[in-house]
């Protein structure tokens, strides 16, 4: 698993060479592992794979519905290279918890693939159908379905990087206040989250928030689902997020929570734009149609 590979790295590597582990030590690690990983499951993908298996459900999802993850593209994608079968690939932003006490670690890769160009005979626009579906983590895939919640451009996520006091020098940025993208504000890593109507909708954790989600009604976009409110890992976006931040030259024309499940659809208002590297979005798992 690579969480807890990365949290005993440190320790494995400072071990002498010259000593080896006693056994008694040796048994309480497996009983150790054999508790918090499931008998068979080599990374968080695989136990969230097997935690799903319980559901007898044809086809259910193999990960929450109404999980969110929040990502950001690698690379910038320009349209006019745009073509059906395209590959955008993006990476998770912040580790998301699962059941089990389960986490998918940041920067396991999330794909979407292009279903559908459609451009304006009139040259004006362009429309770009997706669905991000494949989630790879050290070379475990899941095939998952999602709707799009919120995205927002690379300035817009260096905005709400930046502390709304100003730089404080010799001061560690996760310390810093930050507004959300959504304006929600995040004061530091530990203290509270408080949307603008100064409710408290979570903490700030290092690398992002853990909140819970609220509706959009304004937007569409829903609140928790399934009676699960569980807090979610949004990284830069506030618990309410949902929309376009800062590209106006975008909207959201489908979002894959209703039919066709899945498959988000964006339209360009100019056939050559493009997605900058850094983008960043929500997606929700939906179930599968």
């Amino acid at each position: 698993m690579a969480v807890l590979n990365e949290a005993w790295g440190s320790s494995r590597n400072s071990m002498p060479r010259s000593k080896t582990v006693p056994l008694g030590a040796a048994v309480v690690s497996l009983a150790f592992l054999a508790l918090v990983i499931p008998f068979g499951a080599r990374t968080p993908l695989e136990a969230a794979r097997r935690s799903g298996a319980r559901s007898p459900v044809e086809g259910a999802s193999p990960l929450p519905i109404g999980l969110i993850l929040p990502v950001r593209m690698n690379d910038a994608f320009e349209l006019r290279d745009a073509r059906k079968g395209a590959v955008i690939e993006t990476r998770i932003m912040q580790e998301v918890p699962l059941p089990d006490r389960q986490k998918i670690p940041m920067r396991a890769v999330l794909r979407g693939t292009i279903l559908d160009v459609t451009r304006e005979a009139d040259g004006s626009g362009l429309s770009l159908t997706l669905a991000f579906n494949t989630l790879e983590d050290h070379k475990e895939i899941l095939k998952i379905n999602t709707s799009l919640r919120a995205m927002a451009s690379y300035q817009a996520v260096r905005a709400a990087e930046t502390p709304w006091t100003g730089v404080d020098v010799g001061t560690p940025a996760g310390w810093a206040n930050t507004v959300q993208i959504g304006g929600d504000i995040r004061y530091g890593d530990g203290g509270v989250v408080r949307n603008n109507r100064k409710q408290k909708v979570g903490k700030g954790v290092i690398g992002g928030v853990l909140v819970h989600v609220f509706a959009n009604p304004n937007g569409g976009c829903e609140g928790p689902l399934n009676g699960d409110d569980h807090p979610q890992a949004l990284w830069v976006f506030s618990a309410d997020a949902c929309g376009v931040y800062g590209m106006k030259q975008i909207k959201i024309a489908h979002a894959g929570r209703s039919d066709p499940l899945g498959q988000v659809t964006l339209h360009f208002a100019k056939q050559d734009a493009k997605l900058d590297a850094g983008t960043a979005m929500l997606l929700r798992v939906v179930e599968k149609p």
